[in-house]
């Protein structure tokens, strides 16, 4: 079976600190043969912490579900903190929702393909990725409204969930060194800051920061680790000196807005069987980076308010580490005939 290659297109620009517009790109990759039905955009929010990474980083099951379920996956950049915080992430995946589902902007943009749904998609996401669709998929931030329709499915890949002190105490311990450190050395911070990756580009009302010099920081919307090999240690340097909140938050006082097993139990009604979007959550449960409690606090929390069977796919995979799904082979057994039982 072939691999779909992916081709890219603009879905937004945005203002960055020096005036100047900035595109955003979104790799889409649609099936070899269409089907006689419409294609179901899933679309993907990335991995790195919301500090780094890039949208080809593509788990390889992924591509080899396109052919097999007849689905398109929409691959997006985003804007990346600290520069800018998590709700600048989220207002992105929801101009990526819009533009996908919206036809006469996909073909303005160089998508003429007319094969894809703009009446269903699901919204998924691996790591940090797995946050906003969480919280934009289920409802549960004020920025979900502005969707222009919700997900028919939402899933998340050994995803972080919430960084507040009582469920996420992990992320304000320093760990030096890193329990996953290959060298057992610290991460350095002035590497990271001589280069301007810890400078942000928003002030705490998350306003632009005009830029002082033609030399300041600006906005990145793409870190390949490869290409960006001191930025790629930013998330390691985070969990070290117990940072991480502080860099994709504009206040520490946001922590419980997007606090999701907290947001599930306060914000989303009992389900009937009728109700809510399908979730489906998976994990390791021998992750060190994004321990699986960030999960576990999840499903707890969805079956908190009546989710049960097939409308909450639980998958532990036992003895697995963070980007387990990234070896070439690796499958997550039962998750794309999961996710196409649902389109």
């Amino acid at each position: 079976m072939s691999t779909p290659e992916p081709v890219t297109f603009v879905y937004k620009t945005f203002t960055n600190v020096d005036g100047e517009e900035t595109s955003i790109p979104v790799d889409v990759y649609l099936p070899a043969t269409e089907g006689s039905e419409p294609i179901t955009p899933v679309i993907w929010v990335h991995t790195g912490g919301f500090l780094q990474g890039t949208r080809k980083f593509v788990p390889p099951h992924f591509l080899r579900a396109l052919e097999r379920h007849k689905l398109a996956l929409i691959a997006p950049d985003f804007r990346l903190c600290p520069q800018v915080t998590i709700r600048e992430v989220l207002v992105d995946v929801v101009d990526c929702v819009r533009w996908t589902l919206d036809e006469t902007v996909r073909a303005s943009s160089g998508l003429k393909s007319t094969q894809l749904s703009t009446s269903r998609y699901v919204l998924g996401g691996s790591s940090a990725g797995g946050w906003p669709a969480l919280l934009l998929g289920l409802g549960l931030h004020d920025l979900a409204i502005t969707l222009p329709q919700p997900p028919i499915a939402v899933f998340s890949i050994y995803a972080i969930t919430t960084v507040t002190r009582d469920l996420a105490p992990f992320f304000y311990e320093t760990q030096k060194p890193l329990a996953w450190a290959v060298d057992g050395k610290p991460i350095k911070r002035e590497p990271l800051e001589e280069e301007g990756h810890m400078q942000k580009c928003l002030d705490d009302k998350h306003n632009l920061i005009k830029a002082s010099s033609p030399s300041s920081v600006k906005i990145r919307t793409e870190a390949p680790p490869a290409s960006n090999p001191v930025r790629a240690a930013l998330y390691n340097f985070a969990r070290q000196e117990a940072c991480f909140p502080d860099l994709i938050l504009a206040d520490p006082a946001e922590a419980p807005s997007v606090c999701t097993p907290t947001l599930i139990r306060t914000k989303m009604r009992v389900r009937t069987s009728t109700s809510h979007v399908s979730v489906l959550i998976c994990y390791g449960d021998s992750d060190p980076k994004v321990p699986h409690s960030q999960s576990v606090h999840v499903v707890e929390a969805l079956k908190s308010v009546g989710y049960t069977g097939d409308d909450l796919l639980v998958l532990e995979e036992k003895g697995a580490d963070h980007l387990f799904d990234m070896e070439p082979t690796s499958e997550i057994e039962g998750m794309w005939e999961w996710v196409a039982s649902k389109i």
